[in-house]
């Protein structure tokens, strides 16, 4: 947790001596403010819709600076600042080192050169804006040190809304992510020391997503409404190959029971509808003191990959991870009314319940929860001080 506090105590310091604030009134350029930004400047932007760059091109804005700050000074929800797609485009922000941004180095985001080669951006905060409509995803972040991402809303994303991936020391807050639709609303993938903390996600294939990440928190976040609520998984064939130490807090996660429209052949696409918190593979995942309600499927399983490679029919070998859940501790969680609504996979249909664990993996355990149905019947006890 200390690489938490350092983090926001980071990203909370004040502007250097020189730093400017540059203003973007209604009708003006926000590619063109961020043109002539130095490192240290805010880009404060006026209520407004936008459509930056042109129909067709990549992205609608390109971040390869450090330390730069995007504010949207939102008056009200009827005064908002809206970044919207011009047509065509794939990204609404893209934030990373000038070696991973365009065509070439985006099209595999899951895998930016910036991840090899170590180059890095130092500092970005954006707050306040409307990113809407983009076919891949609204804001981006690649190879970032220090960020925040607070009081946005991400809206009609196609893949993902809010993407930081290989970053470090980070804070995702307050904000609002709807109709991703075959992803998830907020992901951090590849990364350390992130918190994600007092956002809202509904209506999307996927509420929460840390993966192959290291030290990150979930935390005081209300996810409902989704097909998935809170994942945490680990993934093969990624450039980070651990997923370790997640906390999962104080959150709510109820009602999590949309349709399934993840892309067909996509690992997600196995997943039934109804699933409150996921915890598929990684090592010390815990899981602790969240209200999970109304799921229809289960209201917190822990399983290892292979079961979802299973369900694809891909043998779970000449893999370059654990894929299997160690040492995760599912503790004090209040769980209501899960796994109530019959699944038509007769395998579905043995499993569901409050908590499901698939069996696999070691040390991992449940203690101090209040439920009502568990699959299996018995599950392994925390040892004293976990």
């Amino acid at each position: 947790m200390r690489s938490f506090f350092i983090a926001v105590l980071m990203l909370g310091a004040a502007l250097p001596a020189w730093a400017r604030t540059i203003v973007v009134h209604r009708g003006g350029s926000i590619g063109a403010a961020i043109a002539q930004a130095a490192p240290g400047d805010r880009i404060v932007v006026e209520p407004g819709t936008y459509h930056e760059g042109a129909p067709g091109d990549l992205n609608a804005l390109t971040i390869t600076k450090s330390d730069i700050e995007l504010v949207g000074a939102s008056e009200d929800d009827d005064k908002p600042v809206v970044l919207e797609n011009a047509g065509g485009q794939s990204f609404g922000v893209w934030v990373s080192p000038a070696d991973s941004a365009g065509p070439k180095p985006q099209a595999d985001d899951e895998h930016p050169p910036c991840g090899l080669n170590g180059s890095s951006l130092h500092g970005f905060k954006i707050h306040g804006f409307t990113v809407r409509g983009f076919a891949n995803h609204g804001v981006h972040l690649a190879c970032v040190d220090g960020f925040a991402i607070t009081g946005n809303h991400a809206d009609h994303s196609g893949v993902y809304g809010i993407f930081p991936v290989v970053s470090r020391n980070g804070i995702v807050a307050g904000n609002v992510v709807t109709n991703t639709m075959t992803d998830a609303a907020i992901y951090v993938g590849q990364s350390d020391g992130v918190l994600i903390i007092g956002n809202q996600v509904h209506d999307n294939l996927l509420g929460l997503e840390v993966e192959n990440s290291r030290h990150c928190a979930v935390i005081g976040n209300r996810a409902f409404g989704n097909t998935l609520g809170i994942f945490v998984d680990i993934l093969p064939f990624l450039e980070r190959k651990t997923q370790e130490s997640t906390l999962v807090a104080h959150n709510d996660v109820h009602d999590n029971n949309r349709p399934n429209t993840a892309n067909p052949g996509d690992l997600l696409s196995v997943l039934p509808a109804g699933l409150g918190i996921l915890v598929a593979g990684g090592h010390g995942t815990s899981v602790i003191e969240n209200h999970v309600r109304g799921n229809g499927f289960t209201g917190i399983a822990v399983v290892s990959l292979c079961l979802g490679l299973a369900l694809q029919g891909i043998p779970c070998n000449g893999l370059d991870i654990d894929p299997d859940p160690v040492n995760d501790s599912i503790v004090g969680n209040r769980l209501e009314n899960n796994g109530t609504v019959p699944q038509p996979n007769p395998l579905f249909d043995a499993l569901r319940a409050d908590l499901i664990w698939d069996g696999s993996g070691t040390g991992n355990c449940w203690s101090r929860n209040l439920f009502a149905t568990s699959t299996p019947a018995q599950l392994p006890a925390c040892p004293q001080g976990r």
